[in-house]
């Protein structure tokens, strides 16, 4: 009889991709007129053109005028300087995870992985992973066999999937999944690509 047991598992990391703090300087505070508005904006063009020319990964993009938030102005100083930061994100990996044990028919696993950037507020993008894994006869243990899905979403602001590219390492133990991404926060946009690994141990628990 032919020992085949597969198996899902669901799991969560948890990406801390920017932080966001006390930005609304002087701009903010006060109400600024349309035309105002308009000489910010083509301000704000213009930085985030030059930001791009000399990053060679930058890729940010401004909002729509018409849907440029007005809590969201600064002056253009201070908005070249967040611009900045959020062309430069560097991820800070932590490891928090919490799975199942035990080789059960379609046991449901769960655990998280946490990437941090330590500056005032923190948004999350949060990465989820469905996984089916199947027992290796011969190096008795289970490996990964597939994906039936990897999704994301953002604690804060907004965040949309663009795709993902999966690649079958450590003889189908671990999957490296690079998750691209569009992060919208304070009427910028930045374009990210994340590189995460989901882990299958011997029993099936994924983490």
């Amino acid at each position: 009889m032919k020992k085949r047991k597969i198996f899902s598992a669901i799991s969560a990391l948890m990406m801390t991709i920017f932080a966001v703090g006390s930005l609304k300087t002087s701009a903010a505070t006060v109400n600024l007129s349309e035309q105002q508005k308009k000489e910010y904006y083509k301000q704000y063009e213009e930085i985030v053109d030059e930001i791009n020319s000399g990053e060679p990964n930058a890729t940010l993009e401004l909002v729509p005028f018409e849907e440029f938030n007005s809590e969201d102005y600064l002056e253009p100083s201070e908005f070249e300087k967040y611009a900045a930061e959020r062309a430069d994100v560097k991820f800070t990996p932590t490891l928090e995870s919490k799975s199942g044990s035990g080789i059960t028919p379609f046991i449901t696993v769960s655990a998280s992985k946490t990437e941090t950037v330590k500056s005032n507020e923190t948004s999350a993008v949060i990465i989820k992973g469905s996984f089916n894994t199947q027992y290796n006869s011969s190096a008795k243990r289970q490996m990964f066999s597939g994906i039936n899905s990897i999704t994301s979403s953002s604690s804060k602001g907004t965040w949309r999937q663009t795709g993902y590219t999966p690649t079958l390492i450590d003889g189908g133990r671990t999957y490296e999944i690079i998750v691209g991404g569009k992060l919208t926060i304070n009427s910028l946009t930045s374009m990210h690509n994340i590189t995460v690994e989901f882990y299958c141990n011997a029993n099936g628990s994924v983490s």
